[in-house]
């Protein structure tokens, strides 16, 4: 009996060694963990977006004339960035300084007449006094004196405003300025109010948006929306809302604050903005979709990083991102790049990082 439980012993052992033998040896030849991306499921607020079209402009574009007659001596070239109070146009003012000077002389003139009608007054008034001299005789000498001070005041301001002349000659920026077009060219003679030169300010710009009236409800001042051109993608703020709209189009206009150099002024972008109401929700990058004609996957990977198969069905688009719905794990990642060739239960490894998440060697 003790043989044969001794027999039965051994023979147990040499089978768990051979068993244990085969799972390393399975293990052994098992394949390689699958290279993959990965990025998280987002629990997020969700509502309906339309893309609109936008076009992005300065928020100062402005046509600079001058404010006095004469020839264009200097003029800024197209491209030129201006600091503002730096000059743009320098017109000749030769004419305005000879005026200046004939100002200055008839200030002269006045103030010597003014002096003449004090003294002749002061005289007027000693003779008054001892009745040498009719009241109307003085009082045309103090109405030379007023005649003469108000003369005085005139020419005066007939200076100040050959000097304001003689100032406006240079067009300076009134805010930084980037020289788009030259409506006029130096050598040619320019009027006053004639335009000169169009500028806009490089570091104001927006982007302006015709949307239906039917959002309106959705949006406010302040809400972050999605802008996107050929190039780039930007996410900023809707800075003014125009709730007016005409009986044409029913469109409206918003203006969206944008960063200097998020796109060139001018240019046409699109802009999502909220349609319907706003809900949570869970969203996958749109690259995470599997599509196979039994449905919509994804694969989301377990705590053993095992590719998990998960049926889903889609719902608002959010950009590259996509609302799903299903036994979506948002706590899990799902898998980005390398999901069409997984298996379920397929072991994979990734490189955790900031942005999208790449498979490790």
């Amino acid at each position: 009996m003790k043989a044969l439980m001794k027999t039965s012993l051994i023979s147990a052992c040499a089978w768990v060694a051979v068993a244990s033998s085969g799972v390393a040896l399975a293990q052994e030849n098992a394949p390689p963990p699958v290279l993959v991306q990965v990025d998280e499921a987002r629990e997020q607020a969700i509502s309906q977006l339309t893309w609109v079209p936008g076009t992005v402009l300065s928020q100062t574009d402005a046509n600079l004339a001058s404010e006095v007659n004469g020839r264009i001596t200097w003029m800024a070239e197209v491209g030129d960035v201006v600091e503002a109070g730096k000059p743009l146009v320098a017109v000749d003012d030769t004419r305005l300084t000879i005026t200046l000077g004939q100002n200055k002389s008839n200030i002269a003139k006045w103030e010597s007449q003014v002096t003449l009608f004090e003294k002749r007054l002061a005289r007027y008034k000693d003779l008054q006094a001892s009745n040498n001299t009719s009241r109307g005789e003085l009082e045309a000498v103090e109405a030379e004196l007023e005649n003469a001070k108000q003369e005085l005041a005139q020419a005066k301001l007939d200076l100040e405003f050959t000097a304001y002349q003689i100032a406006q000659s240079n067009v300076t920026a009134p805010f930084t300025a980037l020289v788009v077009e030259r409506l006029q060219s130096p050598g040619e003679y320019t009027a006053i109010g004639q335009t000169l030169l169009r500028v806009v300010n490089p570091e104001n710009v927006e982007v302006q948006v015709r949307a239906p009236l039917s959002v309106l409800p959705f949006i406010q001042s302040g809400m972050t929306v999605n802008v996107q051109g050929k190039l780039n993608q930007v996410e900023e703020v809707i800075r003014a809302i125009v709730p007016v709209g005409n009986q044409n189009s029913r469109m409206m206009e918003l203006r969206i604050a944008m960063n200097q150099g998020d796109f060139p002024i001018g240019s046409a972008v699109r802009v999502a903005i909220p349609s319907s109401d706003t809900h949570e929700g869970v969203t996958i990058h749109r690259d995470a979709l599997v599509l196979r004609k039994s449905g919509t996957y994804i694969y989301q990977l377990n705590e053993n990083n095992e590719a998990q198969q998960v049926k889903v069905r889609t719902g608002v688009g959010l950009g590259d991102r996509i609302e799903v719905f299903g036994e979506v794990n948002p706590a899990q990642y799902v898998v980005v790049r390398g999901a069409e060739r997984l298996r379920e239960g397929q072991k994979v490894r990734f490189e955790e990082s900031t942005d999208t998440l790449t498979a490790k060697n």
